[in-house]
């Protein structure tokens, strides 16, 4: 029941995000009754990538920040990698723009590596390491 109640949480916030555009967009409109459809879309865009960030952003933590994750393996030195916490990162996606996740990071203290996320890449032991990308040292990483 937790995630349904969840997913109705996520709706509503997605709802409210589009009506938020919406209002937004009309009132532009309004103040422009001149503008050309090139002029529209530049208007259009950079809301459509704001709306499509709170939608990837809620599918991305559908299934949590990875922090459920016990004994997450190392995939380049084969030991056990220590959580360090929750910490924000900025993605890029070419057509969606930037969005911010709070995700699970974890360090291998021996090769210095870290997955960021976890996600279900690391239970199947497939996870990608990327070496020296410790968000304590403000690295931002792939």
């Amino acid at each position: 029941m937790a995630s349904e109640e969840k997913r109705k949480q996520n709706e509503a916030e997605l709802v409210e995000e589009l009506r938020r555009i919406h209002s937004e967009l009309h009132t532009w409109r309004e103040e422009h009754p001149e503008g050309s459809f090139d002029e529209i879309a530049s208007q259009v865009t950079p809301r459509r990538r704001e709306l499509m960030a709170v939608l990837l952003r809620q599918l991305a933590e559908q299934h949590g920040s990875g922090v459920e994750v016990n004994g997450v393996m190392c995939p380049e030195c084969g030991r056990e990698m220590t959580y360090r916490g929750d910490p924000s990162r900025g993605i890029g996606h070419y057509l969606e723009g930037e969005i911010e996740l709070e995700r699970a990071y974890y360090h291998c203290e021996h090769c210095h590596g870290g997955i960021f996320p976890p996600g279900p890449a690391s239970e199947t032991g497939e996870a990608h390491v990327d070496a020296g990308d410790d968000p304590e040292d403000g690295a931002a990483g792939s």
